[in-house]
């Protein structure tokens, strides 16, 4: 890819993050409050019928130790180009975008639905100007927003838009799913009221960099069963998880199964992979070190992986790989 089309397909992907993260943010008309204390406002506005939850803490990522070794690193490589899709687009993503959260589900013929909603500082003038010179979009108005569908495939198929729902945020997605975010703002009525996700999203913690929640029944059937959990996997019914990257990568899943026995049976084969590992660690001081930062109890229908373990050590792994490429 030479750089003009990387800068091309980059600053289109930044105004796709920014439709994502904004698509909230431009909503100054609608006053309406989420119900879990933390999260951002637009997590009610995520469609009711979503089936998985995910979300990013953008400033708290920012922030972190983690970030300031990836700015070092590779600062100079990528800040030619950002500066060239923040002129244009007027976003930086290092800070004006605050939030990130996105909702999808699974769709009958393997093409599932979803919407990206990111919260910060948008120029909705500057962002579709910056489109335009790419795409002869289509820009409708639905239910007082504004809504910009983006052709692709040569034309040929719009499959999706950025809402422009008030002065500071911005929701990327199918036309459906937009449509059902619009449709959630002047009641906050959305993921928050569905039985299955509403209560799982109340017992995270938004201060974590990375969040998620899932209504696992749905999407595993479709999962193929000769995988190292086989059958087993289909007795999942919910899982959650945080992480966060600072000087350590500290985080939990944790899988709630259908019944007590089906839990037993999960937590055995989780344990006996982690086994392995530890095996496997033996003779690699560093997989030792990180195999160290991982455990996995049982505590009634719920199975839990905690990790915990300095990210020095997943650098000094990636270098240790990248080492023995080179000598391939």
């Amino acid at each position: 890819m030479n750089r003009r089309k990387f800068v091309v397909t980059s600053s289109v992907l930044m105004v796709v993050i920014a439709g994502a993260v904004g698509a909230l943010a431009v909503y100054t008309s609608f006053v309406v409050r989420a119900s879990v204390p933390g999260l951002p406002d637009a997590v009610a506005y995520l469609p009711a019928d979503a089936q998985a939850v995910f979300g990013m803490n953008v400033k708290a990522f920012v922030a972190s130790p983690v970030y300031a070794k990836f700015q070092a690193r590779h600062g100079q490589e990528v800040g030619k180009d950002l500066a060239e899709i923040i002129d244009k687009t007027g976003v930086d993503p290092r800070t004006d975008v605050d939030y990130v959260i996105a909702a999808g589900k699974p769709g009958d013929s393997g093409k599932g639905r979803g919407v990206v909603i990111a919260t910060g500082r948008f120029k909705k003038d500057k962002i579709v100007g910056f489109i335009k010179t790419k795409v002869v979009p289509i820009e409708l108005d639905y239910s007082g927003a504004s809504v910009v569908m983006i052709p692709e495939n040569k034309g040929n198929q719009v499959d999706k838009g950025i809402a422009f729902l008030g002065s500071g945020d911005v929701a990327l997605g199918d036309l459906e799913s937009l449509k059902k975010v619009i449709d959630n703002q002047p009641n906050g009525k959305g993921v928050l009221d569905s039985p299955v996700l509403g209560p799982l999203l109340k017992q995270l913690n938004p201060q974590e960099m990375f969040w998620f929640a899932g209504d696992a029944t749905s999407v595993i059937s479709k999962a193929p069963t000769n995988t190292p959990l086989g059958n087993s996997i289909s007795a999942i019914q919910y899982i959650t998880g945080t992480l966060d990257l600072a000087e350590a990568v500290r985080g939990k899943i944790s899988v709630t199964a259908r019944d007590e026995p089906a839990a037993q049976k999960l937590a055995d084969v989780a344990k006996g992979l982690l086994a392995l590992g530890q095996l496997a660690s033996d003779q690699n001081a560093d997989l030792a070190e990180l195999m160290k930062g991982v455990s996995i109890d049982l505590n009634g229908l719920n199975i839990n992986l905690k990790l915990n373990f300095p990210f020095e050590v997943l650098e000094k792994l990636e270098a240790a790989k990248t080492a023995v490429k080179k000598t391939i």
